[in-house]
């Protein structure tokens, strides 16, 4: 499992790929994989400092690009917008009628931190 890498992503049930750079697919991978709750920017960050798959992704990989990304908090806002904006892209090239923000929604708390949460399935590539 250590060696894997995120090749790219599509919609669930479409052939329509999400256009997102490295960083992007593997904080969408995180928001997928913890779809059931809503997670702060501190909380995503912490989750991807901390998992094997995301310190160790794409490892082995061929390229001679490094396939690691260092996730920040204050980044997280940025990320989102980046990948609302390219679920757009997809659902007009797709022609469905959808709000990303139903998708990739922002829950409120009782104070100023934001949870984020994915609300749609995607389906991964993940090279070995």
């Amino acid at each position: 499992m250590e060696a894997e890498e995120i090749l790219g992503v599509w919609l669930e049930s479409s052939e329509i790929q999400l256009r997102l750079p490295l960083t992007l697919r593997l904080v969408l991978d995180y928001l997928a994989k913890h779809r059931w709750v809503a997670q702060s920017a501190a909380q995503i960050e912490a989750g991807m400092r901390t998992d094997p798959f995301y310190l160790r992704h794409g490892k082995r990989s061929r390229s001679s690009k490094k396939m690691t990304r260092r996730i920040s908090r204050s980044g997280i806002k940025t990320y989102v917008a980046r990948i609302r904006a390219a679920l757009q892209l997809a659902f007009d090239e797709a022609g469905i009628d959808l709000k990303v923000e139903d998708i990739l929604i922002s829950e409120r708390t009782v104070s100023n931190e934001v949870g984020y949460r994915l609300r749609a399935r995607v389906r991964f590539v993940h090279l070995q």
